[in-house]
């Protein structure tokens, strides 16, 4: 990853210090995991199984009184799938701060959203895909981030010189679009180099003695989310669908997120409206797809905690997280993934010396009947400086415009995972 913009500006600002002060605060975890799938490949050179490694690490040094340097790198290799295998700087930032501001320059994470099944909203970091299918991970990103603090609430500034492009599973790699994915193309011609600009503002409010959270956000620039264009190749003089090449258009986006806890219960809620240029929406056009067109989108329902139901179950009380949530995109069938889906799940908490906690979702898409998945993420501790964990993923889709959800209804796996943190 280029990051000439940054890595300057953070050596500059950490300054002369000490030989005491490189001694860091550091922290590892590595991990070993078995991926068995659950159904036939569609193509022969996809993997039934494999194994994979990661390893990340946490290093801080206080540079001074009010300033601090981290750095978080993280590498896999997976045993089938070449684009899986790579590597990341999730997080080289300097920072400093005063009573009422913070600055961070180099490479960060920031984490936008409140809902469980869907971040409409977490916009700042590109998806990092081939580890996750939930895109729950995300890849370090080049900023400028400015932090006041104010009894008004908290506003935040972004500056993004460099744009990291979505990971994608090779085309043996599973679950993968079964077709290569190729170089990205970009609507600006700055390409990677385009400048992006972000503002957010949040705040916490009390209702009768109960929390609210809301924040507001503005974002404009390159799109996270690429739109996937079919690349055409002529076989003898026919057009043949060869792979997929990632478009990414300029957007203008206004998002807000709200959390209120009353009681056992807590309401959720992300939106947000999304304009592309005319440019960007002939491109879609010219495809056969009306996705980029400006549109609005939600996500929104609420977790009810059940505490202890069932008595001293498994030598602890149990608690039960109730959750519903529903993904609405006033695109209708041409919002992609969740365009108007209901999510269903429960939430359990063994409240156990090992924090055993269990996590199962089930998402129907109620445009088409036949397509829905459902997720199983488990957890607990095995030692004190290890865990081991479960995921299940399992998809189903019979209807070829849903598209997304389609090419991958034979790709449901299991997972399993053994971390060790020292």
């Amino acid at each position: 990853m280029r990051s000439r913009y940054l890595f300057p500006l953070v050596l500059w600002a950490a300054g002369p210090v000490n030989a005491a002060q490189w001694l860091p605060d550091a922290d590892f975890e590595v991990s070993l995991e078995y991926r068995e799938f659950l159904q036939q490949p569609w193509l022969d050179d996809q993997p039934e199984r494999g194994v994979s490694v990661y390893g990340l690490g946490d290093m801080a040094w206080d540079t001074g009184d009010s300033s601090r340097l981290t750095f978080k790198p993280f590498y896999r290799y997976d045993s089938e799938d070449s684009e899986r295998t790579h590597g990341d700087i999730r997080e080289l930032q300097f920072q400093w701060w005063g009573s009422s501001w913070e600055v961070r320059a180099g490479i960060g994470k920031v984490f936008w959203g409140v809902t469980e099944s869907l971040h409409l909203v977490d916009v700042i970091n590109q998806t990092d895909q081939v580890e996750a299918v939930d895109g729950e991970d995300k890849l370090g990103q080049p900023m400028l981030h400015g932090i006041w603090l104010h009894d008004a609430g908290t506003l935040e500034a972004f500056v993004l010189p460099y744009f990291r492009e979505r990971t994608f599973s090779s085309e043996d790699g599973r679950p993968s679009a079964l077709l290569p994915v190729k170089s990205a193309v970009y609507q600006s011609s700055d390409k990677e180099n385009h400048i992006d600009l972000a503002l957010r503002w949040s705040r916490s409010f009390e209702i009768d003695g109960w929390p609210l959270d809301i924040s507001a956000d503005i974002f404009s620039g390159t799109s996270r989310q690429p739109f996937l264009l079919p690349d055409i190749t002529l076989v003898d003089g026919n057009p043949l669908v060869s792979g997929l090449r990632p478009y990414y258009p300029q957007v203008t986006e206004a998002g807000m997120t709200l959390q209120h806890t009353v009681g056992s219960w807590l309401w959720k809620l992300e939106a947000l409206h999304r304009d592309y240029d005319a440019s960007a929406q002939q491109v879609a056009e010219d495809a056969g797809n009306e996705t980029l067109q400006d549109h609005q989108a939600m996500v929104g329902g609420f977790e009810y905690t059940l505490v202890g139901p069932f008595g001293d179950c498994c030598d602890s009380p149990l608690d039960l997280g109730i959750l519903m949530e529903y993904q609405g995109d006033l695109r209708s069938e041409e919002g992609g993934l969740a365009q108007n889906d209901l999510f269903v799940g429960t939430r359990w908490a063994f409240n156990d010396a090992d924090s055993s906690e269990v996590l199962v979702g089930f998402t129907q898409d109620l445009d088409y009947s036949g397509s829905r998945s459902l997720m199983v993420e488990a957890s607990t501790r095995m030692t004190s400086f290890s865990t081991m964990s479960l995921n299940l993923w399992w998809f189903a889709a019979d209807n070829r415009e849903d598209e997304v959800l389609y090419s991958i209804r034979q790709d449901d796996f299991v997972e399993l995972s053994y971390t060790v943190f020292f």
